[in-house]
Parts: structure tokens; C-alpha cells; sequence
């Protein structure tokens, strides 16, 4: 009896322990699940938000929506660039998914080498771009081809028919009504290139906008590229964006809610006026230089014509590089505004100006000075413009009208370099007029400048040269506009401009610059008639140098300038005609400078006549 109680009680002694085992297992059980219990409740509670964005992150994909890009327009209303709709091929890679992706970059070739063959293009995409693309933007549609013509988009529906997966898309094009009118004024607009875009991280399908390259469609690209103080858009639109769902391998199914469409570019008035502007592109289709008409009472810019213009077609959507290389090497340089950029010496346009110092320093107007037909300046002499022998009789008046150096060399000597370059300064020569697109400065004399070039010091033969429009001197015809604007209007010199106003799609104007008084000529109204009346004898007297821009029904004041250019052995003149004339309660100022001309009456004067002519009287 106690060997069977012993027994039992080592084996109730085993047994707690097995159960005492069992109890410690399930309780470090329990505790495993209760944490992870409280892991998956804490995850689920505090976390639960966090997770699901990223879950919703890698589901989802931002694709931008370009808005439609602002016109421009001339003051007349003639639209100058607009956009068209361009047809566009692409391949939807999940349509045309062949299992594995070595595998379908081989169909998709060999599906866009035979719509390439079909249309009778030889370029497109090779299978690298096609490896990539499925690699980065799988469920993304791939451009094959851009802005197919009618025939080929015919050509590649035929053959569409038997390829899945292939689709057209309409997207804008920018394209130029007007062709070669106003091009350099205007500009060219490119794709915006994805790597340099500000916004390309925000979005894994990115659109792309068309970014202004020139011209105005560059300086009105955006608003905050000309002007902060103003809250607006410029030509080119606020993209929209879609959100789309792809599923575990990338390929799109479905686009969700939450569209924000694009906000569409404003448009662009200019001051140009299309008929002007076309009157005096025509005028010069013959020559090189440029044609520039302002309005002088505010300086808005009627017209800037350069010869040779370009088409900005070509340049649209993109200026194929053998093109460019024939305009680059063109010996008349047609890539340059010659209105704006090209910079001359002014030759005897300038003596209208010299004439205003003189009357300044205190010459008086009616005394006479005698004109032998030449100067004597140092040890060199200056010849009388053409040559002429002009007799003793030259007053200011005189002077003006039939162009005589040596009454300008006489009086500058006298008056000096530092007066002449003064009211140079005060015209407005040797500064930017402070246009929106790219214009030069020119160059204003000085004698640092002189020192600074040259190596010598500033010496009388400088200032004779400059008093005839020589020497260390150069303008734009913009400037020379500007100046002769000024004469006309009692002496205020106005900051042109080129933009009337911005607006937005329902015609509610977002800006609008004011005109700008830059300064005013330091001379009375009395000293002013003299040089009006000088310049209108140019043109209006029998003996004037510019009489043949005399034009019935129209009275007409200018200058005649020809300036002479290069090594003595290859000499070229610049030439030049300056105007102004009263029109119906309006003041045209004008200025035309034509390269390898023969001079500035007989070259430039009847061009002038006919401009005015035909915009004001027909």
C-alpha cells in the first residue's frame, strides 16, 4: 500500500509539472498574439491612413493636361499665331501587350515599321525607345508618329485596321497665319523638354506644353517673365491633371474622379498694324535693312519690317537642321531683326539732332556759313555731302536741306564733343529702348569709349566725323524712329512699344502697359521749328536732298543719311530717311535703313513716299 501511494504521488508530481509546462506555453502564446493583436490594432488605427496613400500611391498615376496656348494678334485684328489640332499615331501598350516585354518591343517595331512604309516615313522609333518606354511608362500610349498630313492619316487608318492596339490623338500645333509677316517679331515656339521642366516631378505622364523660343512668344511666355506686379497667366495655359489606376504590372484601366481641366493661355494684342506691316515687307522685298514706323504721340510701333524676313512655318513644330544651317550661313544674315538689332552708323539723319545741340550751345540759326565743298580738320580734310560745292549762304535752315557737312563740322568744333553727345544720350542713343524682345544698345561716343577701343584719345577729326553721323557711332533704325518721333511731337521721347494689351479667353484684359515719357528734349519750341522746317525742306524744296519722298495729298518732313562702312577697298554704304508727317490727328514717324544702297534720296526717300502713300491715303 505505500509503494502504490509513493507511485502516486510521483506520478501526480509528473503531472503538474506537464501541466504547469502547458500553462507557461499557452500564456507565451497568448502573449505573442495579444502583441501581435495590439501591433495590427495600433497599425490599423494610427497607421491605417498613412498605408493606405501608399498603397493608393502605387496604384495610381498623375498625367498632366496641356492647356491650348494664347494667340497673337495685330491691332488690326489679323491673327498672327494660333494653334491648329495636329494628328497624332499611338501605340497603347497594353492592347498590344505580347507577354513578355522582349516580346512585345519586337511586335511594336515591327507593327511601326509597317505604318511607317504604309505612310512614306522613314523615321521612327527605334526598339531601345521601345524597350524603354515599356520599362518606365507601361501603361502609358507611345507617339509614333507626329502631325500627319490628311493623305498620310488616310494611309495609316487603312493600315491601322488589322494592328490592335493603334489609335490617333488630336494635339495642338502652333502655326503662323501670316507666314514670313512680322516673323521676327513674332517668335517660334518649341516643345518644352521634359528634363529642364519645373514640374516634371509632378507627374509620372507628362504632356508636353509648347514654350515660346523668340520673339514675343518668348518675352509673353509666361506673365512673370516680362511683369510680377500683374497676377496672371501669359501665352502659355496652367496645365490640368488626370488621375489614373493601373493594375500590379502598370497598364491603365480606368481614370479616376478628380480631373482638374487646364486653364488655356491669354492672348497678345500687339501695336503692330498687319496692313503697315505688310505694306513695308512688300517695299523691301528687294532689299536688305529694315522699315520702322511708330506712332509718335505714345511710341507705339505701327510697323517693323526687316528684310529678308524667315517663315515661321518652318520653324513649327521644329526647324529641320538643314534649313538652319542655310539660314545660318546666309551671307544676308535673315536670322537677325534688323529693325531692333542690326545697329548702323546714322549718317545724316544725325544732323537734325546736331542741330538741336548747336541751337542749345547758342548758335544762332540764320548766320551763314561758308561751304567750300570740303573741310580742312587737322591734317586731313572731310568732304561736303556728295561732294557739292554749296557756296557761302548756308544757314541752318539751308543747311538741313541740302545736307551740308560743312556747316555741321564748323558748328560742332565749336560747340564740342561732350553737347553733341549729350543731347545724343538724351535722344535716346546708346541704350536698350526697353522692348520685351531682344533689341541692341548701340553705341553713344565718348572718349572713354574712343580710349578704350581704339587706344588714342578723342581729337577733332572725331567730332567732325560725328557731327555727320560718322565715326564712333551706331544706332538701330528702332532708335532712329524713336528720335524722329520726337522732333515731330514737340520733343517728348516715348519708350515704344510693341504690346497693346494681354487678355483672356473671355476678353476681359489682363494687362495692358501705359505709355511711358522716357525724358524730353532740353530745346524750346522755337529751336524745334527750325529743325521742322529744315526737314521739310528736304523733302518739299526743289534743291532738297529727300525731295523725292515728296507725296501729293500728304506733307512730309525728313532726313536723307548715307553712311559709308568697311575697308577703303570695299566700301559699302549704309543708307538711310528719317520722316514724320500729320495724318488725320495722328503723327507717323519713320525710319528706313537700307544696306548697299545708293543713298539715302534716291534709295530710301521714294521708298518712304510710297509707304505713306499707300497706308495713309490708299
Amino acid at each position: 500500500m505505500k509503494h502504490d501511494r509513493y507511485r502516486d504521488g510521483i506520478d501526480g508530481g509528473i503531472l503538474d509539472d506537464d501541466r504547469i509546462r502547458v500553462i507557461l506555453c499557452g500564456v507565451v502564446f497568448l502573449a505573442a498574439f495579444m502583441l501581435i493583436a495590439a501591433r495590427l490594432y495600433f497599425l490599423q488605427l494610427h497607421k491605417g491612413e498613412e498605408h493606405r496613400k501608399l498603397i493608393a500611391r502605387q496604384s495610381e498615376r498623375f498625367v498632366r493636361i496641356p492647356g491650348m496656348r494664347g494667340c497673337i494678334y495685330s491691332s488690326d485684328g489679323m491673327l498672327l499665331a494660333g494653334n491648329r489640332q495636329s494628328y497624332d499615331l499611338l501605340f497603347f501598350p497594353p492592347e498590344m501587350h505580347q507577354g513578355r516585354r522582349k516580346r512585345t518591343v519586337a511586335h511594336m517595331h515591327k507593327c511601326a515599321a509597317s505604318l511607317a512604309g504604309a505612310i512614306g516615313r522613314d523615321n521612327f522609333p527605334a526598339e531601345k525607345e521601345f524597350n524603354r518606354h515599356l520599362r518606365n511608362d507601361p501603361g502609358i500610349p507611345m507617339t509614333i508618329f507626329r502631325d500627319l498630313t490628311p493623305a498620310e492619316l488616310a494611309r495609316a487608318m487603312e493600315c491601322a485596321r488589322d494592328i490592335r492596339g493603334v489609335d490617333i490623338q488630336y494635339s495642338p500645333v502652333r502655326y503662323y497665319p501670316g507666314g514670313d509677316i512680322a516673323g521676327h517679331i513674332i517668335g517660334y515656339t518649341r516643345k518644352i523638354d521634359f528634363s529642364t521642366a519645373s514640374d516634371r516631378k509632378d507627374f509620372r505622364y507628362y504632356n508636353h506644353d509648347i514654350e515660346g523660343k523668340s520673339g514675343i512668344e518668348l518675352a509673353f511666355d509666361t506673365f512673370d517673365s516680362f511683369d510680377r506686379t500683374y497676377s496672371s497667366i501669359g501665352l502659355r495655359a496652367m496645365p490640368g491633371r488626370a488621375v489614373i489606376q493601373v493594375n500590379n504590372i502598370g497598364y491603365a484601366h480606368k481614370e479616376l474622379l478628380g480631373r482638374t481641366e487646364p486653364v488655356h493661355g491669354n492672348d497678345i494684342i500687339l501695336t503692330l498694324n498687319a496692313r503697315a506691316q505688310k505694306i513695308a515687307e512688300k517695299l523691301l522685298e528687294n532689299y536688305t535693312g529694315a522699315l520702322v514706323a511708330v506712332d509718335a504721340s505714345n511710341g507705339d510701333i505701327i510697323c517693323a519690317a526687316t528684310s529678308p524676313r524667315i517663315d515661321l512655318n518652318e520653324f513649327s513644330p521644329r526647324l529641320d537642321p538643314k534649313r538652319y544651317n542655310e539660314l545660318l550661313n546666309d551671307p544676308r544674315k535673315p536670322l537677325i531683326n534688323r529693325a531692333f538689332q542690326a545697329i548702323y552708323p546714322p549718317g545724316s539723319t544725325i544732323k537734325p539732332l546736331m542741330c538741336l545741340a548747336f541751337l542749345k550751345a547758342g548758335v544762332n540759326p540764320d548766320e551763314e556759313i561758308y561751304c567750300p565743298g570740303e573741310s580742312a580738320v587737322g591734317n586731313t580734310t572731310i568732304g561736303c555731302s556728295a561732294h557739292r560745292y554749296h557756296g557761302d549762304d548756308m544757314t541752318m535752315i539751308k543747311a538741313l536741306e541740302k545736307s551740308c557737312n560743312n556747316y555741321m563740322i564748323h558748328n560742332a568744333l565749336n560747340t564740342g564733343m561732350e553737347a553733341l553727345a549729350d543731347m545724343m544720350e538724351l535722344a535716346g542713343f546708346g541704350r536698350k529702348t526697353g522692348l520685351p524682345v531682344p533689341e541692341s544698345a548701340g553705341d553713344l561716343p565718348s572718349r572713354e569709349l574712343k580710349l578704350k577701343r581704339y587706344k588714342t584719345r578723342w581729337n577733332n577729326y572725331d567730332t567732325a566725323l560725328l557731327s555727320i553721323g560718322q565715326g564712333i557711332i551706331s544706332v538701330t533704325p528702332l532708335q532712329l524712329a524713336v528720335y524722329t518721333a520726337a522732333i515731330a511731337n514737340g520733343g517728348d521721347v516715348w519708350q515704344p512699344q510693341i504690346v497693346d494689351r494681354m487678355v483672356d479667353r473671355r476678353g476681359i484684359t489682363r494687362y495692358e502697359p501705359l505709355p511711358v515719357k522716357k525724358r524730353r528734349l532740353p530745346v524750346t519750341p522755337e529751336q524745334l521749328e527750325v529743325v521742322r522746317q529744315g526737314m521739310f525742306q528736304v523733302v518739299n524744296s526743289s534743291g532738297g536732298s529727300g525731295r523725292r519722298a515728296k507725296a501729293d495729298g500728304l506733307t512730309i518732313y525728313g532726313k536723307t543719311g548715307t553712311a559709308e562702312i568697311g575697308p577703303r577697298d570695299k566700301r559699302r554704304n549704309i543708307t538711310h530717311f528719317i520722316a514724320f508727317v500729320d495724318f488725320q490727328d495722328k503723327t507717323y514717324a519713320l525710319a528706313l535703313t537700307i544696306e548697299d544702297g545708293h543713298s539715302g534720296g534716291r534709295t530710301c526717300a521714294p521708298i518712304a513716299a510710297e509707304f505713306f502713300r499707300q497706308f495713309l491715303l490708299k
